[in-house]
């Protein structure tokens, strides 16, 4: 699959009530069982074993601290699937986080660091992509700084008809996406981004750009479903 990386600037208008929420204009429409924890909302496939959207809300901190992280990954007990650590070790894929041990713990303390090595957290990720651009994509989301400082994120993984699972059966995306909100005099701007699980590990995430729409298209999730229809189709038919 070629790299894709996808890249929207837009602007609508925002409530106040959202400031407290890990998530912006409604929950992603999908068939999914929500996970709430603390800081971050997770969409959950029981089919896939995988959560199929997360969504979380983090805003600027001045000394953020963070605690070691755990040895080990848990089993959610509030799943069905409860996959656990175990089902992903010698697969040759990595626990990749949805919702960033780093960006959580630092702005919700240890309790929430510790939901984010939840399995319902996880994707399966290969090295390449893991440690390689995704770590570069989580690092510049959460140290970019808007006016506000605050930032909304939807991200998840992208899975297509040549179903490929772990051992464990587990599915193994083949893409993932992850959509930035943040303030600017009031009012949001968008950033998406979708990567392959093979792309190379020395591709920049700008270099790639569709609308949200595509995003959409290939997730069959409804995003910012609570935006005025007209305004949601305007924004998300744009390729900048």
């Amino acid at each position: 699959m070629s790299a894709i990386v996808i890249f929207l600037l837009a602007y609508c208008v925002i409530s106040n009530d959202n400031n407290t929420k890990p998530y912006y204009a409604g929950l992603p429409a999908s068939e999914a069982t929500i996970i709430e924890n603390i800081g971050f909302t997770i969409g959950y496939s029981e089919i896939y074993k995988n959560p199929i959207w997360v969504a979380y809300h983090l805003f600027k901190v001045d000394n953020p601290v963070l605690e070691k992280e755990p040895s080990r990954f848990k089993v959610d007990e509030r799943t069905e699937a409860k996959v656990s650590h175990d089902d992903y070790t010698n697969s040759g894929y990595d626990r990749g986080h949805m919702a960033p041990n780093y960006a959580i713990a630092t702005r919700y303390g240890r309790e929430a660091q510790l939901q984010t090595f939840l399995m319902s957290n996880i994707c399966p990720q290969l090295p390449s992509l893991k440690r390689q651009i995704w770590k570069r994509l989580e690092y510049w989301v959460v140290n970019y700084r808007a006016i506000s400082g605050i930032q909304w994120i939807v991200t998840g993984p992208v899975f297509d008809d040549n179903r490929e699972n772990l051992a464990s059966g587990v599915e193994i995306p083949n893409a993932f996406y992850k959509i930035v909100v943040d303030e600017w005099n009031g009012k949001p701007r968008m950033l998406a981004f979708l990567i392959p699980q093979d792309v190379s590990k020395n591709a920049w995430f700008s270099h790639f750009r569709v609308s949200v729409d595509s995003i959409e298209s290939v997730t069959s999730i409804d995003f910012f479903s609570e935006l005025e229809d007209s305004l949601e189709d305007s924004l998300e038919a744009i390729t900048n």
